[in-house]
């Protein structure tokens, strides 16, 4: 916890570079967000069978963000298991994309996926190698939990190329307030809280299974993770004492 405490506080020294968007719910720039990434895990053999099959997607995609130099967090639906298989056919490795660095990815071993629980809707993937010179988004040093009513900022992504796992991704900000579930499951276990889009965007300008992504506050230089998206409203609590001390706990233990 110290390591993160420290980084954080030598990140707002400095002043490094990593910007809240200015028109939320319009593109935003990658060069302003460069610790979002993209998880993808073809499905199909030959993804290019997409038009025989209809709606049969052939890559699985989701948001994450790079929150330590060898750290990706997301959400734990975001990903199959080695062995598990999809109309028939057995998926392929994870893979993380760097939408700051396109065309530069790194393959995911099983063994460095960890999940909060067997059943979680968050996890951590752990790189094979070290990612440099990119500013990364933080953890809260100290929670100060969002309160119902204030704003904050999730990341949208927008696959040009739904049948390509090679697509150009485009980043849409989307201001989000934080407001009661209208369902009480989602709080039951309070792990996750609900934060409503203030401007809609269509369906058709998101990825298949957009699911990780972050909701950040902006706290001096420093973009601030507090929530993970694991449904349309519904987002993982990285406040949460349990999640918080998993996070922190597994990444210290490498």
């Amino acid at each position: 916890m110290e390591t993160f405490a420290f980084l954080h506080l030598l990140l707002l020294a400095t002043g490094a570079s990593a910007y809240a968007c200015k028109d939320p719910g319009l593109q935003c720039s990658i060069v302003d967000h460069p610790y979002h990434v993209r998880l993808v895990q073809q499905l199909l053999d030959d993804p290019d069978i997409l038009p025989l099959v209809g709606l049969i997607q052939p890559f699985l995609v989701c948001s994450g963000t790079l929150i330590h130099e060898r750290w990706v967090l997301s959400a734990g639906d975001c990903y199959y298991e080695p062995n598990a298989t999809y109309i028939g056919q057995k998926v392929k490795p994870l893979r993380v994309r760097f939408g700051s660095r396109p065309g530069e990815n790194q393959v995911i071993p099983h063994e460095n996926i960890r999940k909060f629980s067997s059943d979680s809707d968050i996890m951590l993937v752990k790189l094979p190698e070290t990612v440099r010179n990119i500013v990364t988004a933080q953890l809260p040093t100290s929670c100060t939990h969002p309160k119902i009513g204030e704003t904050l900022l999730g990341l949208s992504c927008h696959c040009t190329a739904y049948d390509s796992d090679t697509a150009k991704v485009t980043l849409y900000c989307v201001e989000r307030n934080i407001t009661t579930c209208g369902d009480p499951k989602k709080t039951s276990s309070q792990l996750s809280f609900c934060a409503r889009a203030i401007m809609s965007i269509s369906p058709f300008l998101t990825c298949p299974d957009d699911s990780g992504g972050p909701l950040l506050r902006r706290e001096g230089s420093a973009d601030v993770v507090y929530g993970v998206k694991i449904s349309d409203d519904n987002f993982m609590d990285v406040c949460a004492d349990a999640v918080r001390q998993w996070i922190h706990e597994t990444i210290n233990e490498g």
